[in-house]
C-alpha cells in the first residue's frame, strides 16, 4: 500500500482493533489532547491580552512575536502529524 498526498487516491485509512471500544477510547484520548491544546493556546492568549495595557512596547513585541510564534509552530506540528506521521506509521 503506497500513502499519497493526492486526493484521487482510494487508499482507507482504518484502525485494526480486537474490540469496538478501543476506536472510541483511542477517539476521546485523542479529542482530549486536542481540546487540552486548545486550551491552554487559549489561555495564553487571554494572559497576554490582560497583561497587554500594562506592559512597556518592547515587551509587548517580545511576548507577542513568542505568543505568535508558538500558535504557528503549534499549527505547523498538526500538518506535519496529520499529513505525514500517522499516514505513514
Amino acid at each position: 500500500m503506497r500513502f499519497s498526498l493526492k486526493p484521487d487516491n482510494n487508499n482507507l485509512l482504518y484502525f485494526l482493533t480486537t474490540d469496538v471500544a478501543e476506536v472510541f477510547i483511542a477517539y476521546i484520548h485523542l479529542s482530549s489532547y486536542v481540546a487540552n491544546q486548545i486550551t491552554i493556546i487559549f489561555i495564553y492568549c487571554q494572559i497576554f491580552c490582560f497583561l497587554s495595557t500594562g506592559l512597556h512596547i518592547f515587551e509587548y513585541t517580545y511576548l507577542k512575536t513568542i505568543l505568535a510564534t508558538t500558535i504557528v509552530c503549534w499549527v505547523m506540528f498538526v500538518f506535519v502529524l496529520n499529513g505525514f506521521i500517522f499516514p505513514t506509521s
